[in-house]
């Protein structure tokens, strides 16, 4: 049962985390700015990755147990002009635990979140159920803060992968003095495309691997939710059918 819960609050998590579900999400803080520019800059060309996020847990952290530290999380973004798509396998992220064999249940186990900002509108996608909902995308453009300062420094020029990268240190402060730090090392031949990623955390240290980067123009149809899926009113209800499907019926 943890372990499904871990799995649930993974794909709610990302349709919140504005550099993978669509352009940034609610009031203006440090996170969310620095992921505004990160994510503007990614959506400049098309392209699909394979993402690899890792927390390094602080020694004060809940995380540092085992048991809250499921560790690396494996998936697939694809981007193309303001539209994206993240994929999740989290039987990988758990270890490569089989579905129904201590991971996640059978039908659960992979996620897909496709944001549609042209269309104010997130579809989360259960392949395994042949099922989606749709959700909202937050009207924003009241209750914003002021306006935040970024300091941009060069701290110099590192490989990251095959790419020549420049490692910047962005620092974002915003109004009420809040502060944050984010690394990012962005390759001059895919035009300033963060490949790595990383930033401090209540959690700890998140880093974000990009690997076997494709910038091709993927087709529209990436971007829909399958013909022939369920529609649900919510991703509870979503939820709830499924566990209800798979449950042992009794004579």
């Amino acid at each position: 049962m943890k372990k499904l819960l871990f799995g649930v609050s993974c794909a709610s998590l990302f349709v919140v985390l504005p550099v993978f579900a669509g352009p940034p999400l609610g009031k203006s803080s440090p996170t969310s700015v620095a992921m505004e520019r990160i994510w503007k800059v990614m959506n400049q060309q098309s392209f699909e990755a394979k993402i690899v996020m890792t927390v390094t847990p602080g020694k004060t952290s809940e995380a540092a147990s085992p048991s809250h530290n499921p560790g690396p999380m494996d998936m697939l973004m694809t981007m193309s002009e303001g539209k994206s798509r993240v994929e999740m396998d989290f039987s990988r992220m758990m270890g490569g635990v089989a579905a129904g064999k201590g991971g996640m249940p059978p039908g659960l186990d992979k996620m897909v979140t496709i944001s549609r900002p042209d269309k104010k509108v997130i579809y989360q996608v259960v392949p395994g159920l042949s099922a989606y909902c749709e959700m909202p995308i937050p009207d924003v453009s009241a209750g914003k803060s002021a306006p935040s300062k970024i300091d941009r420094t060069v701290e110099g020029n590192e490989k990251v992968q095959s790419y020549n990268c420049e490692k910047v240190r962005n620092t974002i402060t915003t109004a009420d003095g809040k502060t944050v730090t984010v690394l990012t090392w962005e390759a001059k031949e895919l035009k300033g495309f963060p490949v790595k990623m990383e930033t401090e955390t209540p959690e700890g240290r998140m880093t974000m691997l990009f690997q076997d980067i494709k910038t091709t123009k993927p087709p529209r149809s990436v971007f829909e939710p399958p013909e022939g899926y369920t529609k649900y009113g919510s991703m509870q209800e979503l939820m709830m059918s499924g566990m209800m499907k798979m449950m042992p019926k009794t004579e």
